[in-house]
């Protein structure tokens, strides 16, 4: 059960909730648009600062202001769900989500200073799904960073310095657009921060390439697969706690290389040790999915693995 205040809007005087918190244990909070017939417009200060129980969060295209740290501290959160309605964000909104990991953000005014806000708010990796105002999807993985200071004694000095790539990533995005271009040219920079950050860069790139031009899609697909064994076995891990990750590898292993007459994307031999690994997992369906996949490349019926 939400706990709330009615309050008045300064400008206009209309009446609008702002949500306070939520009493009882809830793992995927969803805010209603409205309560008894009243707009829910804001997140207040702390609202949910510290719960240990949320999981992922929804907000509704009401909500015009995220209060400082209203999710602040929730250890366990993963997913935020929300639109570019947002107005103001103030500090500390997702500080210290250590598991945080994708957002969520339908672009119904083209805003991407939520985006912004987000990303200044938080070092860590970050995966957005954005639905964009023509319907558009754009999948994009934004890198961590660490800022960091030392001081030099006899100097007399701070010497300020950034790790990982993510402080670059970040300055791609605008108030009001994103720059695509600029996010692929920092690719190299991306394959310093380890493979899993690369990968899941490239993999958004390539399913939903939004702006990519024919060079660094060129550039995605020579990655992807040149490590598609460390790809498809990393995928094979995430689907036992993600299920939605079945989709990804489904959509890698139906890709076709933008080149005439080019091969698929995930050689034969990457699909075939991903079988052996979800047939020792007992994972029937991924391994139904990855077996259908091996038998087209190779025209004939792979081998059966007993589960």
């Amino acid at each position: 059960m939400f706990t709330y205040e009615i309050k008045s809007d300064k400008k206009d005087e209309h009446k609008y909730i702002e949500i306070t918190g939520y009493e009882g244990s809830v793992a995927h909070l969803n805010v209603p648009k409205e309560i008894d017939g009243i707009s829910v417009e804001a997140i207040g200060n702390h609202s949910f600062s510290g719960r240990s129980d949320l999981v992922s969060v929804s907000l509704p295209e009401s909500i015009r202001t995220l209060y400082g740290f209203a999710f602040h501290n929730c250890r366990n959160l993963k997913k935020i769900s929300l639109y570019d309605s947002i107005d103001d964000y103030y500090d500390g909104v997702c500080r210290q989500c250590d598991s945080l990991k994708d957002i969520e953000i339908v672009l119904n005014r083209g805003w991407f200073e939520v985006v912004r806000n987000f990303l200044a708010d938080y070092d860590g990796n970050l995966r957005f799904m954005l639905t964009l105002p023509d319907g558009e999807k754009a999948l994009l993985t934004f890198p961590g960073y660490v800022y960091d200071f030392n001081e030099n004694t006899m100097a007399r000095t701070i010497q300020f310095s950034i790790a990982g790539s993510g402080m670059f990533y970040r300055e791609c995005v605008d108030r009001r657009s994103m720059d695509y271009r600029g996010y692929d040219r920092l690719f190299e920079k991306a394959l310093i921060d380890g493979n899993a950050v690369s990968e899941d860069i490239a993999i958004g790139r390539l399913l939903y390439p939004v702006e990519l031009s024919e060079n660094f899609r060129d550039m995605y697909e020579s990655y992807v697969s040149k490590n598609s064994e460390s790809i498809l076995l990393r995928l094979v891990e995430m689907a036992e706690s993600e299920p939605e990750t079945v989709e990804v590898i489904k959509a890698l292993l139906t890709y076709k290389k933008n080149s005439p007459g080019s091969s698929s994307l995930l050689d034969g031999d990457s699909v075939d040790k991903a079988i052996k690994v979800t047939a020792d997992k007992k994972m029937a369906l991924l391994s139904a999915v990855l077996m259908e996949s091996a038998k087209d490349k190779a025209g004939a019926a792979p081998d059966v693995f007993e589960f």
